[in-house]
């Protein structure tokens, strides 16, 4: 039996580990095709500060964004009810984070806080018919961030197996 393209990324909590820019294309391809909406935020160089930042303007938070966990918490719940986030003749989201691996590098536990936001904001968005998937481009296949949101974080249906070998 086959699934579409967001099944294992829905199944796996709607977040996935990818090394590869060409599989990730492939990924966002399809995702697309099943009619995602799909933004991208680059994450190489965040502190705190600028991760609230980047993820507030990628994904139209309102003006009164409180810029900590809490507040990030809050708007990513409005963005998997549909409030803001993505196009409202859409019913799914795709949101990819290029360089993820960089800053998880850096800011470990930011980044893991982080993971497990967008692992609530997915099985949110569920409970209103809308799918949320992320997209983690970590750039090396031995990563790992380890149980989050009660799952660990898969990686991509396609380079699950080369994980392992690396």
């Amino acid at each position: 039996m086959t699934h579409p393209a967001d099944f294992a990324l829905v199944r796996g909590g709607g977040i996935a580990l990818y090394w590869s820019p060409a599989v990730l294309r492939d990924a966002e391809h399809e995702l697309g095709e099943l009619g995602y909406d799909h933004t991208r935020v680059d994450a190489a160089n965040w502190d705190e500060s600028t991760m609230h930042e980047a993820v507030a303007t990628t994904l139209d938070f309102p003006g009164y964004y409180g810029r900590n966990l809490d507040a990030l918490a809050d708007c990513l719940g409005d963005v998997a009810h549909g409030d803001y986030g993505w196009s409202a003749e859409r019913t799914d989201l795709a949101v990819t984070f290029d360089n993820f691996g960089t800053f998880a590098s850096e800011q470990r536990d930011l980044a893991r806080d982080l993971v497990d936001l967008l692992a609530g904001a997915s099985r949110y968005g569920l409970a209103f018919g809308h799918r949320l998937v992320w997209l983690l481009h970590v750039g090396d296949p031995r990563f790992t961030l380890g149980t989050i949101g009660g799952f660990n974080v898969p990686w991509n249906r396609r380079e699950w197996l080369d994980s392992s070998r690396a």
